[in-house]
């Protein structure tokens, strides 16, 4: 008898090891040119996968979640995927210079999912390429999860343009080099360079109109544009493998003082331009700089920077964030959660560490109210923190209003929007005992 169940276990456990789903493997062929999924009107909506045959360098992400996930946990990976593909697609590199990004909610409640899109907002996409919400409505069972051969979630597939498997992951870490490696083994990366123009000693005036000219190694004019009345610039699909400077006519330049600044849309400095024989402003770009300006930076977040002050030897380290509130209110919304729940994932780790919490708001508005709503901006982050664990006698919030304008947008100056933003941060200090 003892045998026979012997034999009956041994049987089944075969049995099972047969029957055990096998992965997509990596640079496998996707044996299928199409998906289906359900979208918001309850109709099948089709999404065609690159299949090799066309020229465009076009890439297809699929995000599987589950309903089951809290709202947060959803929010946090989604924004961290738009994040990436916002650096790379339009052209930031040539190899991947289309991307299309589909998400998957497996669900049997058509309402569930409803609910999931509007509470974690992925209706309304930060991503500005092309975006697919859908849902496969037999849940874990459904067609679509088997022929991925879906085992966990969240899990993003990534479908490269000759129809195969370029990554599966959970880990958006994972996709952001993965995207870095294909710009960097692209024989031609392509990105599009902004910026603005300031003058002045102090001011730093706008340079409206102020013609602008990208060179190509010495001499080689290769664009050019004016500066609208920001001074922002935009110069389209530039070759960012190549030697490039920032050039401008000095007779156009109406200063007493000759002083002119490269900077970011936001109103950083990236470099003051340098005054050459021929008279004419010109900026060589170095290749930090030509990240900065096509904003294809490698970014980390608030936890990757701290592990690096922590093994050093600084005694403090502050790290300016968009904490989100609603408009004049000081409430915190889950969007700001999900930051500060890496904060308070920081504290708990370093248990002698204190943290000053700093908010700051730009020049718009009366001086005392901004004052007065930083400092209620920092208290409820701080009560948040407490809420969470973390000792009183560890935090301090301090409220700063408009006091430390990072640009030159202080009262009654006329800034953009990007510029007003800059200003508007939540700095968190983190001071070793």
């Amino acid at each position: 008898m003892k045998k026979l169940l012997l034999i009956v276990f041994l049987l089944s456990v075969g049995i099972a090891k047969s029957q055990k789903v096998e992965k997509l493997r990596v640079g496998e062929k996707i044996a299928f040119s199409k998906i289906t999924v359900i979208n918001q009107n309850h109709k099948d909506t089709h999404i065609e996968l690159p299949n090799g045959k066309t020229m465009i360098d076009r890439f297809v992400l699929i995000y599987f979640y589950s309903p089951d996930k809290p709202i947060k946990e959803l929010m946090a990976f989604n924004n961290e995927v738009e994040r990436i593909l916002n650096k790379f697609q339009n052209n930031s590199c040539k190899g991947a210079s289309e991307i299309e990004y589909v998400t998957i909610c497996a669900s049997k409640d058509f309402k569930t999912w409803e609910n999931i899109l509007n509470e974690t907002g992925y209706n309304k996409p930060k991503f500005t390429g092309k975006k697919t919400n859908g849902l496969a409505e037999k849940g874990l069972k459904d067609k679509l999860l088997e022929i991925f051969k879906v085992t966990d979630m969240p899990s993003l597939f990534l479908v490269n343009p000759k129809g195969r498997l370029y990554l599966e992951t959970n880990n958006v870490e994972e996709l952001n080099k993965t995207f870095l490696n294909i710009c960097r083994n692209s024989s031609n990366a392509t990105a599009d360079l902004t910026g603005k123009i300031l003058g002045g000693e102090k001011g730093r005036t706008p340079l409206a109109e102020q013609k602008v000219y990208l060179i190509k190694g010495e001499n080689d004019t290769i664009n050019k544009t004016l500066t609208d009345n920001f001074g922002d610039f935009v110069f389209k699909q530039v070759d960012t493998t190549q030697k490039l400077s920032i050039r401008l006519e000095a007779s156009a330049i109406n200063l007493k003082s000759q002083k002119v600044y490269l900077a970011k849309q936001s109103g950083e400095v990236v470099s003051e331009f340098k005054k050459s024989s021929s008279g004419t402003f010109e900026y060589k770009l170095l290749t930090v700089d030509v990240a900065t300006l096509s904003e294809i930076e490698d970014e980390e977040d608030i936890t990757m920077k701290y592990k690096k002050f922590s093994s050093s030897n600084k005694k403090d380290f502050t790290i300016a964030e968009n904490i989100y509130y609603d408009l004049g209110k000081y409430n915190i919304v889950t969007q700001s959660e999900i930051i500060l729940d890496k904060v308070i994932g920081i504290m708990n780790a370093s248990p002698n560490v204190k943290l000053e919490v700093i908010s700051h708001t730009d020049a718009q508005g009366d001086d005392a109210a901004n004052l007065k709503l930083s400092e209620q901006r920092s208290e409820a982050v701080i009560n948040y923190l407490i809420s969470k664990g973390i000792s009183t006698s560890r935090l301090k919030g301090i409220g700063k209003g408009e006091h430390e304008i990072r640009n030159r947008c202080t009262n009654g100056v006329s800034c953009s929007d990007k510029e007003h933003e800059y200003n508007r941060r939540t700095e968190f200090k983190f001071i070793k005992n």
